[in-house]
């Protein structure tokens, strides 16, 4: 079975289920083989995660301002000339009603700082999705604090709750070291369908310079 929606280049995301967590990796559609579709080998923290033959997955995509999902079985892997998973699709596309999944790689100077407290500190949000982001700051906040979060979007600015989930430090990097991963808590619907509407509008504008 062939899905004609997806492309060559196009940008996916596979979510995987491990020990009964919903795990999601960004890659793109490489090639076509036949009924089967080529994708990048995700990756996990600059390792290849691992999948098994016979795996079943998902894979989330956006066309024509729509999202949908695909059902996936891996069928094989290949390590050369590149780093590929090859999946047979199990089924039609569906409409996805998670639109959360969806992310763009963006560079958006942003105000955050830990809630209950008026430290308020300039950062840059450099991936954005309308469940979380990923924030370069230079101040180490602490994984399970919660933060507040001033986004600026389509000339309007939202304030926004955060619960950090991860924080790393990046040593080659100097300025804003640290790299945060927050999920947004309690954002109101509204909220959500315009970050997907930034999302929408950057992603077409990346597909006109043929960046994606």
């Amino acid at each position: 079975m062939r899905n004609k929606n997806l492309e060559i280049g196009m940008k996916v995301e596979i979510e995987v289920i491990r020990d009964d967590q919903n795990i999601i990796f960004p890659t793109k559609v490489e090639d076509f083989d036949g009924d089967r579709v080529l994708l990048g080998m995700p990756f996990f923290e600059g390792k290849i995660f691992f999948l098994r033959s016979d795996e079943l997955v998902r894979i989330y995509y956006a066309k024509s301002d729509c999202f949908y999902f695909v059902r996936a079985k891996v069928v094989e892997k290949k390590y050369a000339p590149i780093p590929v998973i090859a999946v047979k699709l199990m089924g039609p596309p569906e409409k996805n009603q998670r639109r959360d999944y969806f992310r763009v790689q963006v560079s958006l100077k942003v105000m955050v700082r830990p809630e209950g407290t008026e430290n308020w500190m300039n950062a840059y949000v450099v991936d954005l999705s309308a469940s979380g982001a990923m924030i370069y700051s230079g101040k180490e906040i602490g994984k399970e604090q919660i933060v507040e979060i001033k986004l600026p979007l389509n000339s309007k600015e939202f304030n926004l709750k955060a619960k950090v989930v991860r924080i790393t430090k990046d040593p080659m990097r100097s300025i804003n070291p640290y790299n945060m991963g927050v999920q947004f808590i309690d954002i109101e619907e509204h909220m959500r369908d315009e970050i997907i509407k930034f999302i929408l509008t950057e992603q077409r504008k990346l597909r006109q310079k043929g960046c994606i």
